[in-house]
């Protein structure tokens, strides 16, 4: 895959994000594709867990999610993007009550393509400024991750 199909499908991939369009973003994933937040420690892996951490991990949890893409590098058959995540702590988050707060943290993501689709997305980002900011208490996400991936 070019880099040029690469950046076009992941644009795709953002536009499809900011509409909270969830059938549209699992259109620009392959069929055993993830969603890595290393943060976290959480990997989902499949179709049914991506949509389902997009919904319950971000767009609930987060509701107003906006990553400002400030950087992008191409690979053999991989994307990097790097640049600042914003929302507010507005919903549930793995379990733990919203703490209200507004959180800006520079983030990274590192997308593979196989077969001209995204296999999948890595997300860093720094937990502990991101909890500090949003008000919501780290150890609490710490136990709920760690809880998730013991299942």
């Amino acid at each position: 895959m070019d880099v040029t199909n690469m950046r076009r499908l992941f644009e795709a991939h953002r536009e499809a994000e900011a509409a909270r369009d969830i059938d549209s973003i699992l259109q620009t994933f392959g069929d055993d594709c993830f969603l890595e937040t290393q943060a976290l420690g959480l990997r989902s892996q499949g179709r049914d867990a991506v949509r389902a951490a997009y919904e319950q991990q971000y767009f609930i949890a987060f509701p107003d999610l906006s990553p400002q893409d400030e950087g992008i590098a191409f690979g053999d058959k991989v994307i990097v993007v790097w640049g600042t995540l914003r929302g507010t702590s507005r919903g549930d988050w793995l379990g733990v009550p919203p703490g209200g707060g507004a959180f800006e943290v520079p983030f990274a993501n590192v997308v593979p393509f196989e077969q001209g689709l995204m296999a999948g997305e890595t997300i860093y980002f720094d937990l502990a400024t991101l909890c500090e900011q949003a008000r919501i208490p780290l150890d609490a996400v710490r136990e709920a991750a760690a809880a998730r991936r013991a299942r």
